[in-house]
């Protein structure tokens, strides 16, 4: 047969989902260029030593090998388990704790003293054992292992590993008449890494070809919010939408995240990124009116929103305003006032119905003015329905060279965000900063084509903004409005943009 043999035994969903999640977020999936042990130069490199430093982890990952355990020990029972040594010894004593088996250690090369044996533990010849390993490549290494068992009169017909490097493992260990029993493969680890937005298709290639994997597709799989583990807390239902978190590398569909939403804005810019499949936002930093309801009349059908400076144009007054509002309805995208507010509760209040309530759907503002000034100055304009405004976007982060905006502001603002999701749709940041799934991470600082403006403003790529640093959408001004045919610019930025953040999430 030309198939490749695999266990008869499926690992739990859940388990593999929430291995990986914490594979990931503990940066087990290292890219780049590595040799691995055999030699072999790989762009990818799986360090599951970086798990025994995270307890959770390991549980998780235990856990799930000894459901495929259980299930395997139903028709064949054993009486001991066997660590390779050295880096699958300490899943292997867990394993032991978990299913009261005893532990068997198998040296490398035999003691020069005492008993001088090459088998550690209580066994007796006939009784059959199973082995742990941690990683599989051809399995050539475990070849030695089990002569060295059988030798010793020890049964042996089943492997348990945490990941096949899809090598020809089991393929190899067949002809032992040995079956290999993988939590993992490296195909599944590919199509997770892309699919949370960890791995282009470029880099699937290169791993392909220099790993020899035999496939050349990269398999599609959804992240499901129902597959996170029940008990940590982060399920999004009922009267808790704002405990609903999307963990760290992990993203949900847009229409998921509307349902997780609470500011009323979210919800609208979830829809609205959806139906018209952008998530660009054209900043235009004009200082003529005219010209700026010319540029966003023509790039209404191309952005979620359009970001405006009300307090650097000439011909600010209502009936521009009014103008700028027939257009984004016309186009359907959200008005975005750059004021970035920062004052104390009555003076906020006053400063935003007098400049930005009546027009604006969203504005900027900063946190150190504190949650309860902020809170006390929106929440009643927003709950307003005689007012346009109906979220705030918190500066986080920002995009200029030696920027103020520490850790500890950074971290003060999601607070103050997370406790706050009825007025606050999201951040201003350079990298995702908070893990509630109702929070929007908007972006500035990005360019197809340039990397500084020389004057402190620092740009980096759209893919690098959206799939590495987890943004969601992309504030893009200069790099379309200095340009002689902006309109070609919006398509260019808009497709690249939507490319990114559609590539990481589930296909639907």
């Amino acid at each position: 047969s030309n198939q490749m043999p695999h266990s008869l035994v499926e690992p739990s969903a859940v388990g593999i989902r929430n291995a990986l999640r914490l594979m990931t977020k503990y940066g087990v999936f290292k890219l780049g260029e590595f040799t691995l042990k055999s030699g072999q130069r790989s762009p990818i490199y799986i360090d599951l030593r970086e798990s025994f430093g995270h307890t959770d982890l390991m549980r998780v990952m235990c856990e799930a090998i000894q459901v495929i355990i259980e299930k395997v020990e139903k028709e064949k029972p054993y009486v001991g388990i066997v660590g390779v040594p050295y880096a699958a010894l300490p899943y292997a004593s867990i394993l032991s704790q978990y299913t009261s088996q005893p532990l068997l250690i198998i040296r490398k090369e035999a003691k020069s003293y005492g008993t001088k044996k090459l088998i550690e533990g209580s066994y007796s010849a006939g009784q059959r054992v199973i082995v742990v390993e941690d990683v599989v490549t051809t399995g050539q290494s475990l070849k030695d292992v089990i002569a060295t068992l059988r030798a010793d009169g020890l049964v042996v017909e089943d492997v348990f590993c945490l990941l096949d490097r899809d090598q020809g493992g089991p393929q190899n260990l067949e002809e032992l008449g040995v079956r290999l029993h993988s939590l993992l493969n490296m195909e599944k680890v590919l199509a997770f890494l892309s699919a949370v937005g960890r791995l282009s298709l470029t880099q699937f290639d290169g791993i392909v070809k220099a790993l020899d994997l035999p496939y050349n597709e990269l398999k599609k799989i959804d992240i499901n919010w129902d597959m996170e583990e029940a008990t940590n807390g982060n399920h999004a239902d009922g009267d808790n939408k704002e405990n609903a978190k999307v963990p760290h590398g992990v993203r949900l569909s847009l229409q998921a995240r509307e349902k997780m939403a609470t500011c009323p804005v979210s919800k609208r810019l979830f829809s609205l990124m959806h139906t018209k499949a952008t998530n660009l936002c054209l900043a235009i930093d004009y200082d003529e009116g005219e010209k700026i309801l010319e540029l966003a009349d023509k790039a209404g059908p191309f952005v979620c929103a359009v970001k405006v400076h009300a307090d650097t144009i000439d011909e600010f007054n209502e009936t521009w305003t009014s103008k700028l509002v027939a257009l984004a309805n016309k186009h359907d995208f959200l008005i975005f006032e750059d004021r970035k507010f920062a004052d104390t509760g009555n003076t906020l209040s006053m400063q935003v119905r007098r400049n930005a309530a009546s027009w604006a759907d969203i504005v900027t503002v900063y946190a150190l003015p504190g949650e309860k000034s902020i809170h006390s100055a929106f929440a009643p304009i927003i709950a307003d329905p005689s007012t346009r405004l109906k979220g705030i976007l918190l500066i986080a982060q920002l995009s200029c060279e030696g920027s103020l905006c520490d850790d500890n502001y950074t971290k003060g603002t999601v607070s103050v965000a997370e406790n706050n999701q009825d007025i606050v749709c999201g951040f201003i940041a350079q990298e995702k900063v908070s893990d509630a799934a109702g929070l929007i991470h908007w972006t500035p600082g990005v360019s197809l084509d340039e990397t500084t403006d020389g004057k402190g403003q620092q740009w980096r790529s759209v893919e690098r903004a959206i799939m590495e640093q987890q943004n969601d959408i992309v504030i893009v001004g200069r790099a379309i409005c200095n340009k002689a045919t902006p309109a070609s610019e919006l398509r260019r930025y808009r497709d690249a943009a939507w490319e990114a953040l559609t590539s990481t999430m589930p296909k639907q």
